[in-house]
């Protein structure tokens, strides 16, 4: 068992991911260690979770069903802290990474995810975090 991090290292993390499924699973990987997730089904809920919470990190599925990732991505990072970071998870073995570069996609990552690379995900969220304050 985990122990939680303190407060301060617990990230806010929203998961947008239309597969309930697959969307619990990652959900449950980060809140193990006992960072706060949200989870949102389409673009749009992400929207307004966003402008609300100001995650830390976005875990944000390629397919939506009214956009797609790419397109929501470009409008989130418009409404993010700088150091937050937009992590793309897609089926595709070739997605289009300089598009994902293009819309503010710090990171793509290929179904089905090893949780060990959410955690890693996690960490470098968390490095950034404190390269920020340390400033």
């Amino acid at each position: 068992m985990h122990n939680p991090p303190p407060v301060d290292d617990r990230l806010k993390i929203l998961v947008v991911e239309d597969d309930a499924v697959y969307a619990e699973f990652v959900a449950t990987t980060l809140r193990q260690p006992g960072h706060d997730v949200e989870l949102a089904e389409t673009a749009a809920t992400a929207r307004a979770r966003v402008l609300t919470t100001k995650p830390d990190a976005i875990v944000l599925d390629l397919v939506l069903p009214d956009e797609s990732g790419y397109d929501t991505a470009l409008a989130l990072r418009r409404e993010l802290p700088p150091e937050s970071i937009i992590i793309l998870l897609t089926a595709s073995l070739y997605p289009e990474r300089d598009l994902a570069d293009a819309v503010g996609i710090d990171m793509v990552l290929t179904k089905p995810i090893d949780p060990a690379l959410v955690t890693g995900m996690v960490d470098l969220v968390r490095a950034r975090r404190r390269r920020k304050l340390d400033r």
